[in-house]
């Protein structure tokens, strides 16, 4: 009785270890799938992420065979056999914005309207080709580069028309061709060309000048029938172009300071010449003095 007693026992121990082993197989079965699956599903976002973006066959070709592909080429057609930058771009080496291939100077800078090349003066005249109106023969900068014309003086006084103020009417050389003024006004115009002097390399008229000025003014309002010319003039230093435009713009300045003064505006006439009508050496500090004037003439019409 005992043994069937045991035996039973026995029986009833060995079935619950077979079900907790079994559990526990069922168990990590399940846990295994689960790791699995989540496995499974990083891999997959993994994938989507590194996935490498669409490119077109495009970018890889090279339309002007210049070893810089369409990609990234920024000038594709450009002519074979050309140097280009890793850009592919032809070279431009003095920075004038003309490629090489295009510019018959390649290291000089010069407008396209010139092929790359900067502007020459042929008849060596001062004035350059592309403003100069006559390139082949020399001439002054005031009749844009063309010889003067013939000389003319119509009323026969001795001042030939294209330097005199009054051309129909004779007149003194001192006073441009028209007649001799007042010893009052020729005393107010000497002490203010005497006298009258700009801040260096512009038109701004120094204070010294001021009372110079003053009286010519007062000679101008007390003789309301009295015109005045006034002359701008440079020496030779620096630039045509810039001497010329400084010539204009301090005689402008001496008949804006007189309009303050109460002289008419309409009664005052203005020009320059820059450097082109010397009136001493201009290889000289003494003779470029000289040069940088502001002539003043009084006339009567």
């Amino acid at each position: 009785m005992r043994e069937l007693v045991r035996s039973l026992i026995a029986c009833f121990c060995l079935s619950l270890c077979t079900a907790a082993v079994a559990q526990e197989a069922t168990v990590a079965i399940e846990e295994s799938s689960n790791q699995a699956n989540a496995d499974t599903k990083r891999e997959s976002k993994k994938s989507k992420t590194e996935a490498k973006p669409y490119v077109s066959p495009y970018y890889n070709y090279d339309d002007d065979k210049d070893g810089v592909p369409n990609g990234r080429d920024k000038c594709p057609n450009t002519p074979q056999t050309e140097k280009v930058t890793p850009f592919g771009c032809p070279y431009d080496t003095d920075f004038d914005g003309m490629y090489d291939y295009e510019d018959k100077c390649i290291t000089e800078p010069g407008p396209k309207e010139n092929i790359g090349c900067p502007w020459g003066d042929k008849d060596n005249d001062g004035v350059k080709d592309n403003i100069d109106k006559c390139p082949e023969v020399p001439g002054p900068i005031r009749f844009a580069g063309c010889p003067a014309p013939p000389k003319k003086d119509s009323d026969g006084d001795g001042v030939f028309d294209d330097d005199d103020l009054c051309v129909d009417v004779p007149g003194i050389i001192a006073n441009k061709g028209c007649p001799e003024i007042k010893a009052e006004e020729k005393a107010a115009l000497k002490k203010a060309f005497e006298n009258l002097l700009f801040e260096t390399g512009k038109d701004v008229i120094k204070s010294s000048s001021f009372s110079s000025l003053n009286d010519l003014a007062t000679v101008l309002i007390n003789n309301p029938k009295a015109l005045l010319y006034l002359e701008g003039h440079t020496d030779d230093v620096g630039e045509d172009q810039a001497n010329l435009l400084l010539s204009q713009n301090r005689s402008a300045s001496v008949k804006r300071y007189l309009a303050q003064r109460g002289v008419g505006e309409d009664r005052m006439t203005t020009d320059g010449y820059g450097e082109n009508r010397p009136v001493a050496d201009n290889t000289t500090d003494k003779g470029r003095a000289l040069n940088r004037r502001v002539v003043m003439v009084i006339r009567y019409e």
